[in-house]
């Protein structure tokens, strides 16, 4: 345990955020901040949101868990005053306010930045403030659907699934709130706060893996690329056992030699044929029923710890009881006891983050309606500082380096973003133990590789060699922050771990982001992203309400959001060294991503065991609610009617049909009951319309409703364009143009993000360890011709 303050103390967030980005506060909390949720007399419409425990909201609980609350009437031009007071002691204001209503209570955000130069306020809107779908309504269906997160997820025989919870929109909380640290941080060398506008959907879409750039590639080199879903896929399969499921990844001819030799050797996979992951792809219905078999008589736990014994990449599909009964997470301290307002408590999901070996959680339940006000309005507030004249928008990383040991998707996410933001991001690796991501599709480059490696340069260095770990570690004395996502203990076990890089940096910020985290029962358990979903209890909850078989999803959730959380951490981390000029180990465990993005409904289990279970489509938030098959061939929307208003809105849209006017359906219960028969005559309705025009006409009338889009749709939609999201690179390695992921947000202090290819292995060797590190080019000739240095690949020899 750490005796450090937590990164944000002496941060105070005003916040405004209803329904929508409610997590940014949250996790601002979990830092250290002093976050004050502000009410309207009525109280935030999130408290009625299910799921709900005795009538009391769980969502709310959840997210506003740490947080002081007031009540305020913005209405009021006295409340109003009240508001501007507090805001000129706070360094934050967040608000989800659709585009254009504050300004009709005479607090437009450009109007708050001039009145309080110092604050950073962050609109977090569904769709940002522009664009052809700035004024549409959006639930988290809504969300996920444009997003992309919805179209990989199910079987094709049944309907896309949408994701449990409020998945989509508290992913881009996430990154809403790395963005609102990262102004924070430029604040301390402009002394000027700025206005981020904030698009929750592109959000979403940063965080649906490598879809947009795989898509863009596929069509620009004539390609196919398929964008359906097909289950839990070819790579990260489920399969039956005793009793449950597991989720078993056999890619190298290692793993596989090893599952062959437990299966006792069969002479029928003998041949080294089977060793190549695309032969056993194109026999997945031999080796199916043969896994199966093998497993029938070991339950989920005995098969993957087994599995885990032997080097194979396993993990037991958990229910939410048996994820908060897990041995790992009770001996990681997860879930700690959390009361709801009223004072009932249960296990919840406590926190994201790690800091100094602390774990950053609320520190009390989520207010009572004004329950601080009283004590809230008789503080005597501070003016915060700010610079007289508004600085010109810069890149707020600049100056900042960044040395990346990331693998796969989380550690190389999280150093995209600094190096989008303007940071020098070196990524250190090595052909002997190359990113896999890098060379997946056979060669050094791959699109994955390109998205997640953009903008960054390489250097090639063997830290299993003396001279390497001492360039690397001469290399740390100049740097700022590492990140770093290898199995637990490779770090330290290669003589570069935090506290080897302390000892030559004492103001270094490090993050670690290990599967199952660096400590607890199944710390030394390997995998990848995926391989956390069913401990976590995502794969469970994620399915149709009429089968036991996980339907699954191709989805490499959570790297990409796990890659945010990291960087927030980072930021946070950075604020403090700039409060304390002391460095940092921030700690990520990526299990924790999963059972804090689904916290609210494990914290119901835990309040209620069994009351928890796969819904398909279906919602306590609403009927009708779900996935609705329009023209042409796998085209899909997401309609959700959240109360009676919307209903009446959707009987509207609809032309008022006589179906619509029985009397049963003018109630939410009634709705419920009849939810069936309701969906028939809806899908009657849009099958025979484009999904687009099926929700202009749901959202003129007020209706959530949004088209699920793929990669491709996103490519050739107008919003996603308007926002500019598509960023075109050339990567010579695959002979192509195309393009990667832009940002979800707009800053008025920032300059437009940094977008270039991504770097050959070793590209920049040379230039680092001359400019860098001061070396002459003969040393590095040494280095490199004794292999502790390595160097980009040899050009091709002209035929």
């Amino acid at each position: 345990m750490s005796s450090k303050e937590q990164p944000l103390v002496g941060v105070r967030v005003i916040d405004l955020a209803d329904e929508l980005g409610e997590l940014v506060g949250r996790l601002f909390a979990d830092l250290g901040a002093d976050v004050v949720r502000v009410e309207s007399p009525a109280g935030a419409a999130s408290r009625k949101h299910a799921p709900l425990h005795d009538d009391e909201s769980l969502a709310f609980g959840f997210r506003n868990a740490g947080k002081r609350g007031i009540v305020l009437d913005l209405e009021s031009a006295e409340d109003r005053e009240e508001l501007h007071r507090l805001l000129a002691g706070a360094d934050v204001l967040v608000e989800s306010f659709a585009p254009g209503r504050l300004a009709q209570l005479d607090l437009a955000p450009a109007d708050l930045c001039a009145r309080h130069p110092h604050l950073v306020v962050t609109s977090f809107s569904p769709f940002g403030s522009f664009g052809p779908y700035k004024d549409w309504i959006a639930t988290d269906p809504v969300l996920s659907a444009v997003g992309g997160l919805m179209f990989k997820a199910g079987i094709p025989s049944k309907a896309p699934l949408i994701p449990p919870a409020h998945l989509a929109g508290d992913a881009a909380a996430v990154t809403a709130a790395f963005a609102t640290a990262t102004a924070l941080l430029q604040r301390e060398q402009t002394g000027r706060g700025q206005h981020i506008d904030f698009a929750a959907v592109l959000g979403v879409a940063q965080t649906a893996d490598w879809s947009y750039p795989n898509a863009s590639i596929s069509r620009k080199s004539e390609a196919a690329y398929p964008e359906v879903r097909a289950g839990s896929g070819p790579v990260y399969t489920i399969y039956r056992c005793k009793g449950g499921f597991v989720r078993l990844v056999v890619l190298s001819p290692r793993q596989w030699k090893a599952l062959w030799e437990w299966m006792g050797e069969p002479e029928e996979f003998a041949d080294p044929h089977w060793e190549q992951f695309i032969n056993r792809l194109m026999a997945a219905d031999v080796l199916t029923p043969a896994y199966e078999a093998h497993f029938a008589k070991m339950t989920m736990e005995e098969v993957s710890a087994e599995a885990q014994r032997r080097g194979i990449v396993c993990t037991p599909v958990l229910r939410p009881e048996e994820v908060l009964a897990n041995e790992h997470l009770i001996s990681r301290k997860t879930f700690v006891e959390t009361a709801l307002p009223s004072g009932a408590s249960a296990p919840m999901a406590s926190g994201f983050i790690e800091m100094d070996g602390t774990r950053q959680g609320p520190r009390s339940a989520a207010p009572t309606l004004g329950q601080h006000t009283s004590a809230v309005r008789s503080e005597s507030v501070a003016p915060r500082p700010a610079a007289a004249a508004p600085a010109t928008p810069a890149a707020p990383f600049a100056g900042l380096r960044v040395l990346d040991f990331g693998i796969g998707g989380v550690g190389v996410e999280c150093a995209r973003l600094f190096a989008e933001y303007g940071a020098d991001v070196i990524k250190i690796e090595s052909r002997t133990y190359p990113d896999f991501i890098r060379t997946v599709a056979g060669s050094e480059m791959s699109t994955s590789f390109v998205s997640s490696s953009r903008s960054k340069r390489s250097f090639g260095v063997n830290l299993k060699s003396v001279e390497g770990r001492k360039l690397l570690l001469e290399l740390a004395k100049q740097s700022d922050f590492v990140i770093e996502n290898s199995s637990t203990g490779t770090m330290d076990s290669l003589g570069v771990g935090f506290e080897d890089l302390k000892a030559v940096n004492p103001r270094i910020v490090m993050v670690s982001s290990q599967l199952l985290g660096a400590h607890g029962a199944w710390a030394d358990w390997i995998g990848y992203g995926p391989s956390t979903q069913p401990i976590g209890g995502l794969v469970h909850l994620w399915n149709y309400d009429d089968q036991e078989e996980p339907a699954g999803s191709t989805a490499i959730f959570p790297d990409h959001l796990a890659g945010r959380v990291c960087a927030f951490a980072a930021v946070a981390a950075l604020l403090r060294r700039e409060r304390t000029g002391e460095g940092a180990h921030g700690e990520v465990a990526q299990i924790e991503t999963v059972t804090g993005i689904i916290g609210e409904l494990l914290w119901k289990a835990a309040f209620e065991p069994g009351s928890v279970r796969p819904r398909g489509n279906r919602n306590d938030a609403g009927a009708p609610w779900g996935a609705y098959r329009c023209a042409g061939e796998e085209q899909w929307c997401v309609i959700t009617v959240r109360d009676d208003a919307d209903w009446a809105g959707l009987k509207r849209a609809l032309g008022s049909p006589a179906w619509a006017d029985a009397a049963a359906y003018d109630t939410a219960e009634g709705r419920h009951a009849a939810h069936d028969e309701i969906d028939a005559a809806l899908h009657a309705w849009t099958r025979e319309r484009d999904r687009l025009a099926v929700c202009e006409a749901l959202q003129a009338e007020g209706v959530p409703a949004g088209p699920m889009f793929t990669a491709g749709d996103q490519m050739d939609d107008p919003h996603f364009q308007a926002w500019e999201y598509g960023r075109t690179i050339h990567q010579p390695e695959l002979l192509a143009s195309f393009d990667l992921e832009g940002p979800a947000f707009r800053a008025t202090g920032m300059i437009d993000v940094f977008v270039d290819r991504a770097p050959a292995l070793g590209e920049h060797t040379r230039d680092v360890a001359t400019s860098l590190l001061g070396l002459s080019d003969a040393e590095v000739d040494a280095l490199l011709a004794s292999g502790a240095l390595e160097g980009p690949p040899a050009p091709a020899e002209e035929a």
